[in-house]
């Protein structure tokens, strides 16, 4: 599914970019997620609660990467975002040991359209008009994940692979509060085909214009929440459930080409 989102997103590139080229602006927007996870996990019959702040996971984490390309113009644009985090934490019950490994990759593609667009009056630091702008946005959330809980005092390794996609739509907005500084939000619900899947995506930033390589970049801070709920049925024939909510300052930039 990975390789097909990849494919359809490079022929949607070349196709878009063909066409009225000097009309395309192609944004660049790696990001640093400071996510706690929160949730539940149900495998092989047992239920352990999952529950690792950011100051403990940051410690825990043996790869990541985040990072958004965006292709638009002044109507409507696409997008990739992908966040890959692996990581291996401990916690203790009843005094024993455990072990939490948690692979997650999402890839999310996207499109959406200027359905609102207000000018304030003036222009921001790049020379283009202030502006309120309303896209509403649709597209699919790919998730790869690899769940793993383990405590050798008790004999206990339990494993599950899964893998899904999920067809979203949502909101977002744009708004220029000075020439400098700006506010976006994001709003995304998933879920829409089963009951067996449910995503929530929620972002806000404050964004800061500057120039960075003569390239007109914002600099961003914000909030992004994340909640993916995702059931089937495991190698024992016990429910598995998927049940992490992903939640936590961000700090990025986007760079515009």
């Amino acid at each position: 599914m990975l390789k097909k989102l990849i494919l359809s997103s490079c022929l949607l590139t070349s196709s878009v970019t063909s066409y009225a080229a000097e009309h395309w602006k192609v944004l660049v927007s790696p990001f640093i997620w400071g996510a706690s996870l929160k949730g539940d996990l149900a495998l092989a019959g047992k239920k352990p609660s999952v529950d690792i702040p950011f100051s403990e996971l940051v410690n825990d984490v043996d790869s990541i990467f985040m990072g958004n390309l965006e292709l638009t113009n002044a109507h409507y644009g696409f997008y990739i975002d992908a966040i890959n985090v692996d990581t291996d934490s401990n916690d203790r019950v009843m005094g024993q040991k455990i072990s939490y490994k948690i692979d997650q990759t999402t890839v999310a593609l996207g499109a959406f359209y200027r359905a609102f667009n207000y000018e304030l009056g003036g222009n921001h630091l790049f020379d283009e008009p202030k502006r309120i702008s309303i896209d509403p946005t649709i597209g699919a959330r790919w998730t790869k994940l690899t769940a793993e809980v383990q405590s050798k005092p008790f004999g206990l390794k339990l494993s599950k692979k899964a893998e899904w996609t999920d067809p979203f739509f949502g909101l977002r907005l744009t708004a220029d509060l000075t020439n400098k500084w700006s506010l976006s939000l994001l709003s995304q619900v998933g879920g829409l085909d089963t009951d067996n899947k449910k995503t929530h995506n929620h972002e806000a930033y404050l964004g800061y214009r500057v120039y960075l390589l003569d390239h007109p970049t914002i600099i961003r801070v914000g909030y992004r929440s994340l909640s993916q709920r995702y059931t089937s049925t495991d190698f024992t024939g016990h429910r598995f459930k998927y049940d992490i909510r992903q939640s936590g300052p961000v700090v990025g930039m986007t760079m515009r080409f």
